[in-house]
């Protein structure tokens, strides 16, 4: 059980550094086909891909951190996730 549990911690804390190395180097908005990309909807995705397949639980839990971490980050634009507004 502990393994798991760090396993979750060092996953939300590496896509915690990720988000913060990324917003200070590239502010601006990410953008594919044209359509507006939130993190918090990558975070959804990750946490999705969970119930797909038989993943082992140590990669589970850390794909866990990463995916709450993303959704974390971006709870304040939730009302515009999965939109796809486009580009303006």
């Amino acid at each position: 059980m502990i393994p798991l549990i760090i396993s979750a911690i060092v996953g939300f804390a590496i896509s915690e550094i990720t988000m913060h190395y990324w917003k200070k180097k590239y502010p601006s908005k990410v953008y594919l086909f044209e359509r507006r990309i939130h993190h918090g909807e990558l975070g959804v995705i990750l946490l999705s891909i969970l119930s797909i397949g038989k993943i082992p639980p140590i990669l589970s839990s850390f794909v866990i951190g990463c995916g709450l971490s993303l959704i974390r980050d971006d709870l304040q634009d939730k009302s515009k996730w999965f939109k796809f507004q486009k580009k303006s």
